[in-house]
């Protein structure tokens, strides 16, 4: 199972309405995969996930201990490119839980 978390500047609401979105998005795709929400301010310091979504373009150069990838899901929030990130994410998740087997 894959672990993603979801950041964004407060941890709250944002993270909360991308965090239901990602793990409705992935649960239609048929994929398993641990959705925890947090703060931009913790990527840094994040040395369990997988995969690491933020709703900005802040933090996706940022390393983690981890060395998990980052991508930027605030297509989630405007709908604007939501179709290619969501291709993206479902690619991406899948590539990881092929690295695991």
């Amino acid at each position: 199972m894959v672990s993603l978390v979801v950041a964004c500047g407060g941890g709250i609401f944002t993270t909360t309405i991308v965090t239901d979105e990602i793990k409705a998005i992935l649960k239609k795709a048929g994929i398993q995969c641990k959705v925890t929400p947090a703060k931009l301010t913790e990527l840094a310091s994040i040395s369990d996930a997988d995969l690491i979504v933020v709703t900005g373009k802040y933090g996706t150069n940022t390393r983690n201990p981890a060395n998990a990838p980052i991508l930027v899901g605030m297509s989630i929030m405007t709908g604007i490119g939501k179709d290619e990130f969501i291709k993206e994410l479902i690619d991406k998740v899948k590539e990881i839980e092929a690295a695991k087997k």
